[in-house]
């Protein structure tokens, strides 16, 4: 049951990577464990696109304010919004089992609560879910001591067009970096004290 903590106790953003390339395998073990991550009504309004090519991470990295460990890492995830889950939120629904009772019940009460946000407000909402996906990428790298960086710093127009995205439907969240860790790296990990952090009410 501790592991899992020692994970976070140990884990940090890595910005050195060696050169060595990140196998199928592992690649797919962690984009299995971010589609597998828990979102807000099971929707997962999230897509993950993979990048390896040295020339995809040198033209992403220039979107991305030239940061260097993008062109250097082994692979860049690149997080995908999507604000279409109205389209298919009841659809998905139905492949959970439930009787006809409790669909109902579920789609009277969530069903107004997604119609009642725009087009923005659904960004955001989807934004929020992939975070859940991003945290689960970069834990699930570290297990494989594969170091991870999560980028917030781009050019967000830019990025979108590059991608050639629907930016009704699909907006970049977030940019992954993935590498090898270079052994004579030390990050020490700086947190806020857990009692300046967490409050017990009752």
């Amino acid at each position: 049951m501790k592991n899992y903590l020692k994970l976070m106790q140990n884990r940090s953003s890595i910005r050195s990577y060696t050169k060595e390339k990140i196998s199928r395998e592992n690649l797919e073990y962690i984009l299995e464990c971010a589609r597998l991550s828990p979102s807000s009504l099971g929707l997962e309004p999230w897509k993950f696109l993979v990048f390896q090519k040295d020339k995809n991470k040198q033209e992403i990295a220039k979107i991305a304010n030239n940061q260097s460990h993008v062109a250097n890492c082994a692979a860049i995830i690149v997080v995908i919004s999507r604000a279409d889950f109205k389209d298919y939120f009841e659809e998905k629904l139905k492949k959970r089992g439930l009787n006809q009772e409790d669909l109902n019940k579920r789609l009277q009460t969530y069903k107004p609560f997604l119609e009642a946000m725009d087009l923005e407000q659904s960004f955001i909402y989807a934004k929020e879910q992939s975070y859940i996906a991003i945290t689960n990428i970069v834990n699930a790298a570290y297990s494989l001591n594969l170091g991870s960086c999560i980028i917030g710093g781009f050019n967000k127009e830019k990025i979108n067009q590059y991608l050639n995205l629907d930016t009704t439907k699909q907006r970049v969240s977030m940019l992954i970096t993935l590498g090898h860790i270079q052994e004579n790296i030390s990050v020490e990990k700086a947190r806020f004290a857990f009692d300046e952090v967490v409050e017990f009410k009752d």
